[in-house]
């Protein structure tokens, strides 16, 4: 195998010509370009090429340092960081978020069909009102109104699922919330007959967190995470009917 002729440059990590280094580059392994950086930006260039040049698979202590150079003095340095952070564990932010997150109040409207277990569609006009501190769930549909009381725990199970199972902080992030375009390309205004609901949501969420965050969000379609939480809270209601019936007459 023929020599491979250059030398190696540590700080900006690249393999260059032998033209591109000193006398003195040459046992300190550093190109002339990178020769007449400050220490300083010499550090920030090495730093910078050991982000960009890290594995997929990291160590736990490549995480550890990974991690530690979002909160660096060097802006530059903090966003390369954070960026590359963000690539190697995509869901780390979201999961951070989920610790911090804890519901207080949530108010979930669906006007549209929903999915049952067995892939039957239902038209769902329901409203769904969430309370942690009186413990209470209501849910009215077709004018009618119904609440039960959970425990604390049984409340607290559920505020948390909402959060971590379905993520519902992220919704607005996840699921589009723009209008579906009713005309087509070549289609005039006239000639489109919009109903009176066109402009309705499928969904709407209005959540209030502890910390004191407060999210609203909406969309025009329903995704399976609206569906399955729509069904959960449904549940509790269709339990509370059965034990209705299981009363004996008298």
């Amino acid at each position: 195998m023929a020599k491979k002729h250059g030398h190696y440059c540590k700080v900006c990590e690249e393999y260059k010509s032998n033209e591109s280094f000193s006398g003195k580059g040459h046992s300190a392994h550093i190109c002339k370009k990178c020769a007449v950086l400050s220490p300083a930006e010499r550090s920030r260039e090495m730093t910078l090429a050991r982000l960009m040049n890290l594995p997929y698979r990291l160590s736990a202590e490549q995480k550890a340092w990974l991690k530690g150079l979002q909160k660096d003095k060097c802006p530059e340095i903090a966003e390369a960081a954070q960026m590359v952070y963000a690539e190697h564990f995509p869901y780390a932010e979201r999961n951070e978020r989920k610790q911090q997150l804890h519901i207080s109040e949530m108010t979930f409207v669906v006007q549209d069909e929903l999915w049952d277990e067995y892939g039957d569609s239902f038209d769902a006009q329901i409203m769904f009102i969430l309370d942690r501190k009186t413990r209470l769930i209501s849910c009215t549909q077709a004018g009618a109104s119904n609440t039960i009381e959970l425990t604390a725990k049984e409340m607290r199970k559920l505020l948390n699922r909402i959060v971590n199972a379905y993520e519902i902080f992220c919704w607005e992030e996840d699921f589009s919330q723009e209008m579906p375009d009713v005309l087509g390309e070549e289609e005039d205004l006239a000639d489109i007959e919009v109903s009176e609901d066109e402009g309705q949501p499928s969904w709407s969420v209005s959540v209030s967190y502890s910390n004191g965050e407060k999210q609203q969000m909406k969309g025009f379609d329903i995704p399976i995470r609206v569906n399955e939480l729509a069904l959960d809270l449904l549940q509790y209601f269709e339990n509370d009917e059965d034990a209705d019936d299981d009363e004996p007459y008298i």
